[in-house]
């Protein structure tokens, strides 16, 4: 659908050269672009991290719309995912259509397999890869891989739009620790990953939460999700 509509828009824009006409093409071509990503076929995206990190949690409260997940125990992903459709969902106080494509495990044997599967599959606008406040060598080693991946994966990257780290399980670490001291740990990742978003135009970001109980999804979801439409509000 994005290729259609892309050739569609060149096609029309080729043969005009006023700069008025072509900036309002461009801009309905946007509002194009949103209504059919966010209302129709779904902003493509994925969730990746090290396992036990929250990951199908994080869909699920996405899928459910609820305030808080504390009962939720889902059992551990098997190899391959699990496929998972197209659902609208409350996201600031616009209804949005998300399509994550399949859940994928965090063992790291899964990483070659089921992540670079999904990556290929679903050519993600975006990303959100989480981690939490344990095993840090882990959690370094899948966010290294990841960026590996977006570095090689040239067709897939294509519509990357932005990547969000979510530190997740805050309420097991903020009372103890705060999120600028668990990023320390992670200094060379980091300035990774923003030179990457520099050179390949996406956005890279950070933030903090805790999935079950519901504090700092709403906010970080927001963010991210307005980041990969096609026209940010």
């Amino acid at each position: 659908m994005t290729n259609l509509i892309d050739q569609l828009f060149s096609a029309v824009v080729g043969t005009v050269n006023n700069s008025k006409v072509l900036n309002s093409l461009s801009h309905s071509a946007d509002r194009i672009y949103d209504f059919v990503y966010v209302k129709v076929f779904g902003l493509p995206f994925i969730v990746l991290g090290a396992r036990q990190t929250g990951k199908t949690t994080l869909i699920e409260w996405l899928r459910q719309n609820v305030a808080s997940l504390e009962e939720y125990q889902p059992a551990p992903t098997a190899p391959g995912g699990d496929t998972v459709a197209t659902f609208s969902s409350y996201i600031g106080d616009e209804m949005i259509r998300l399509k994550p494509t399949r859940d994928v495990g965090g063992e790291y044997e899964m990483w070659e397999t089921d992540w670079v599967e999904l990556f290929r599959e679903t050519k993600p606008r975006g990303i959100i890869f989480l981690i939490d406040h344990t095993d840090v060598l882990k959690h370094k080693d899948a966010l290294n891989f990841l960026m590996n991946m977006i570095e090689e994966e040239d067709a897939a990257k294509h519509n990357l739009k932005a990547l969000m780290i979510l530190v997740n399980k805050s309420d097991l670490w903020l009372t103890n620790t705060t999120l600028d001291k668990i990023m320390a740990n992670y200094g060379n990742e980091i300035k990774r990953m923003h030179n990457q978003a520099e050179r390949l135009g996406y956005q890279a970001t950070i933030y903090s939460s805790s999935v079950t109980t519901g504090v700092g999804v709403r906010d970080s979801m927001r963010t991210f999700f307005n980041a990969i439409r096609p026209q940010p509000r």
